[in-house]
């Protein structure tokens, strides 16, 4: 699921459409407004074709401009936040198992991965005043 490339040549602009469909089933039931905006960024973004690629991942990868164009980037920072707690959450209770808290750790890391770069990218967005809880 890692968004790391197999070649350090290959650009870090592309993000794991599994990575959204795992982020929107760990969201939708307490975060109904951010899961949303997750679900319409999988439904209305183009995967990027295979060839652009370099065959270098394996899983559908989008364009980490054109999750930012749907999400922007107030959102990303609120996925990265909810992710985290419902991580910190699973650390206290120790209701998770080890593999599953591989998996999240894994998917922060790469919404983390998409902040930075889109910090890297962008300009500040001050328009974007959508409150998702």
């Amino acid at each position: 699921m890692s968004r790391k490339p197999i070649n350090d040549y290959m650009p870090s602009d592309f993000f794991s459409r599994q990575a959204l469909e795992l982020t929107f089933r760990l969201l939708h039931n307490n975060h109904a407004l951010l899961a949303h905006a997750v679900k319409q960024t999988i439904d209305s973004t183009t995967a990027v074709s295979f060839e652009d690629l370099q065959s270098a991942y394996t899983g559908e990868m989008l364009l980490n401009k054109d999750v930012l164009k749907s999400l922007k980037a107030h959102t990303i920072g609120k996925i990265v936040a909810v992710l985290t707690e419902i991580g910190e959450e699973a650390l206290k209770q120790h209701n998770l198992p080890p593999s599953h808290m591989t998996l999240l750790r894994s998917l922060i890391e790469d919404w983390v991965t998409l902040t930075e770069w889109v910090l890297q990218h962008t300009s500040a967005d001050t328009s974007d005043r959508t409150a998702y809880h």
